[in-house]
């Protein structure tokens, strides 16, 4: 197999979300209802920018789990589902100004279930990856079991930050993953506490391997690509959008797989992560006016 042939192996799950104002249980408008999960957000978000990625999901069972292949193919995501059955997972959040501040998930089988026996069993998957992908919402040890296969491979393991309550998985079982994408709150929570910048740049440099890249995502503020290298970090202002003004509360995980395709596109880091920010911004202007903003995400024909 050429390099050509490898693509991005993403390990996690898709769910169905319920995102609103109000309480949980207790849900007024606006409401969106909508698939989701944030490792099947990145395949999403890395298909629309054609990088052909391959995500590996347990088998969802119910009315709901037999709309996931036409959903995925709908995106052009790949599809591998492994022989073990879930309910599709559902994740119902209260939402301030954009943010999360209640969430209630019901469906962690189907990430527990791939478990790192699972995953030795169907190792071969590895053979076609470029880069393994992953979020904290899956188990600690399959966490560490992918890290170290695509590592002993040669294969870069990036992580995304799924939850502030799952910060304790940002380095599983003790092996730091190449490139690990978070935001303020969550690496605050991870240090135990409160940090000017330049402690947040000295924790974001700890969470990553010799070698790696620390992804800081601040709001407003923009971000902060942290390099373990000791080069001075990368700032990346956050992008006004037309008569919108700055839009960038909620996609982390478009992000996150946009910044991982204009990588595999061999873009150096702060070009990659410019376009990601713009891409990102673009695609967070039309969430909840589309029915599927990823098209936002696609490339623009050319001109004739």
């Amino acid at each position: 197999m050429t390099d050509e042939d490898r693509r991005p192996l993403l390990v996690g799950t898709v769910t169905l979300d319920y995102l609103h104002e109000g309480a949980i249980g207790r849900a007024v408008s606006p409401a969106i209802l909508r698939w989701g999960g944030v490792v099947h957000n990145v395949a999403c978000a890395t298909a629309a920018r054609g990088g052909r990625p391959l995500f590996v999901t347990a088998e969802y069972t119910g009315d709901l789990g037999r709309a996931v292949a036409s959903h995925l193919a709908e995106h052009g995501v790949e599809w591998l589902p492994l022989p073990v059955q879930a309910p599709l997972p559902v994740f119902e959040a209260e939402l301030a100004d954009g943010s999360v501040v209640d969430k209630h998930f019901v469906g962690q089988e189907a990430l527990d279930l791939l478990t790192p026996e699972l995953l030795t069993a169907h190792r071969e998957l590895l053979d076609r990856a470029s880069v393994v992908v992953a979020g904290t919402d899956a188990h600690p040890a399959t966490l560490g079991w992918l890290c170290a296969a695509a590592q002993e491979r040669g294969l870069p393991f990036w992580l995304l930050s799924a939850d502030p309550t799952e910060v304790h998985k940002l380095v599983p079982q003790g092996r730091p993953a190449d490139f690990v994408a978070l935001n303020a709150r969550e690496l605050c929570r991870w240090a135990g506490s409160e940090l000017t910048e330049d402690q947040m740049i000295a924790a974001a440099g700890k969470l990553v391997a010799d070698g790696g890249h620390c992804l800081l995502t601040l709001g407003h503020q923009g971000s902060l690509l942290v390099a373990t290298d000791g080069t001075e970090p990368i700032r990346q202002p956050a992008v006004t959008v037309g008569s919108h003004g700055l839009v960038t509360v909620g996609a982390g995980d478009v992000l996150f797989g946009c910044l991982l395709t204009g990588r595999l596109a061999e873009l150096d880091w702060r070009r990659a992560l410019a376009e990601a920010t713009a891409l990102t911004s673009a695609f967070l202007v039309e969430d909840g006016s589309r029915a599927a903003p990823y098209y936002a995400l696609r490339p623009k024909p050319a001109n004739p």
